[in-house]
């Protein structure tokens, strides 16, 4: 194998790695405000690609616009997602929580087929033009997009969190959900625009993918499969931990798929979350101080 190749390879596992660090995220925050894992994340994917694509090629907005309005619309399903199916039973179980995402990813699958229908849709990359040649690989201008994308997200949440009051209120809800509301934080309100947050994240991901893999269909699945397994692969507990985890496990999913067979590639990340799970199910990068 050349040096063009590793390079693709390289390259390629970063682009992929950089969606499943987005996804990730989602799965973070939501985990972290509820202690529950969100099964309606990779429904949310595919809806940022969908709202999306209907905003460039139906309503033919500019790009920016596009994007900065799916973002917003997204965050704020994920506003009403929160208030009518997990409000309710936030105090009851995690248990209930995870069953109350299952019930949402089905209505928004089922609620998503029947507006865009179930056939994936072309959706055009952000920027025309011929791919970039490096060293004899060849780079796609949309990955470009979506590794820019993913850490200017990573560097905005950062800033959030640690110099903004809202942000300071939603880490102390989720490293101790009980001390901070004894602590006057209106919990609640957090956890919701947790929610909020996490959809326009996912959002973002299925929109920066949908040039790569297509818009709708049958995404969502393995879109929250592998976030799932970046996720546990950095630790579910640390937002850092979960985009190295995303950029670690998309460069191993390239380049196992590069030595062994592409068509492995779906199987890898199971595989993978099998051995995390039995060895090391706290992930590489968890620690105590959460960040």
């Amino acid at each position: 194998m050349s040096l063009g190749d590793i390079l693709q390879l390289f390259v390629g596992g970063i682009t992929n790695g950089s969606i499943y660090a987005l996804v990730a995220l989602g799965f973070h925050l939501i985990f972290r405000s509820t202690g529950a894992i969100n099964f309606a994340t990779g429904e949310q994917v595919v809806l940022g690609g969908v709202l999306a694509i209907t905003f460039t090629t139906v309503l033919k907005l500019p790009l920016a616009a596009a994007f900065v309005i799916t973002f917003f619309l997204a965050g704020a399903i994920g506003l009403i997602y929160e208030r009518i199916s997990i409000r309710p039973v936030i105090h009851f179980s995690e248990l209930s929580i995870v069953i109350s995402s299952i019930a949402v990813s089905i209505i928004l699958q089922n609620s998503i087929a029947l507006i865009w229908g179930k056939e994936h849709i072309a959706f055009p990359p952000f920027t025309k033009g011929s791919p970039v040649k490096v060293l004899g690989s060849v780079i796609e201008l949309q990955s470009f997009w979506i590794i820019g994308i993913a850490f200017a997200t990573v560097i905005l949440l950062k800033l959030f969190f640690d110099y903004t009051l809202l942000g300071k209120f939603v880490k102390a809800t989720v490293n101790n959900r009980t001390a901070a509301k004894l602590m006057g934080i209106n919990t609640t309100r957090v956890v919701a625009f947790t929610f909020a947050l996490s959809g326009g994240i996912c959002a973002m991901a299925g929109m920066v993918v949908a040039p790569i893999t297509f818009a709708g269909g049958a995404l969502g699945t393995m879109m929250a499969v592998k976030g799932f397994v970046a996720a546990v692969v950095g630790g579910l507990s640390s937002s850092s931990g979960v985009v190295l985890g995303g950029i670690l496990f998309g460069i191993l999913e390239f380049f196992i798929a590069g030595f062994i067979s592409s068509g492995y590639r779906d199987a890898i990340a199971l595989f993978v979350l099998l051995i995390f799970l039995i060895i090391k199910p706290t992930g590489l990068f968890s620690s105590d101080r959460k960040k």
